[in-house]
């Protein structure tokens, strides 16, 4: 009897069961890692809200602690949009606007947030549009700003010394269409070429030591139409 039917069955249904199987693992992994993570900025809010009901503070102190609980309801914020938007995602719910904006300010607006970071660890941070200056395009700004807030911050993150490079220029035209590529490059430690795959993978770290060292929910989340490639990102905006 040829069963060979039968066997292919056998071997898709095994390996769909492995695929469920796995997810559910990388699901709980992630939601014990995002609890990690949200209780740290919680605790600060938490923890500084107690320590401005202390009498007698004096106003540098007030201040001092008014800025870490901003700081913690920024970072808690993050981590909130980051989950919502992933579940947009998901349910195919996301969609990405289609409005003016200068590569070059948001370039420029990408570097006022992180140049303090970067200062603070001794790294040299270069930002830059090598595009034509002036030039608006049409495209999804706050998604595109956000992309980059990521993909920077993960480079100050992981980089302990040397430069962290932002730079973005338009590499393709074709009638009223442009093709602009954001690079960020840096001096960190780097990917494995075996686990670079894994990037856009959800849930998932190169290495789930790093969480501890480092930090992160190894939540990467990518809206339908967003070109990515390892270390660099491309978007096809209307010129």
């Amino acid at each position: 009897m040829d069963i060979s039917a039968r066997k292919q069955t056998e071997e898709r249904l095994l390996k769909t069961k492995e695929a469920a199987e796995a997810a559910n693992v990388a699901k709980s992994r992630f939601l014990a890692t995002m609890s990690h993570e949200i209780r740290t900025p919680m605790n600060g809010i938490l923890g500084m809200a107690q320590l401005l009901l202390i009498p007698n503070l004096t106003e540098q102190e007030r201040l001092d602690y008014a800025r870490t609980i901003l700081s913690s309801g920024q970072s808690l914020l993050k981590l909130l949009n980051d989950i919502l938007d992933y579940s947009k995602i998901e349910a195919g719910k996301l969609q990405l606007e289609r409005l003016p904006f200068s590569p070059e300010r948001l370039i420029y607006e990408v570097r006022a947030l992180f140049v303090e970071s970067a200062r603070d660890k001794g790294l040299e941070f270069e930002a830059r549009w090598l595009g034509r200056a002036g030039q608006d395009y049409q495209a999804d700004a706050h998604r595109l700003r956000q992309m980059l807030a990521n993909l920077v911050g993960n480079a100050i993150k992981f980089t302990e010394r040397g430069r962290v490079r932002l730079e973005a220029e338009e590499v393709e035209r074709q009638g009223g269409w442009a093709v602009l590529e954001f690079a960020v490059t840096d001096t960190g430690i780097g990917i494995p070429a075996d686990t670079q795959a894994r990037l856009f993978q959800p849930f998932s770290q190169a290495d789930d030591s790093i969480t501890r060292r480092h930090g992160g929910t190894g939540l990467h989340a990518r809206p339908k139409g967003w070109c990515g490639v390892f270390g660099a990102k491309a978007v096809r905006c209307c010129a």
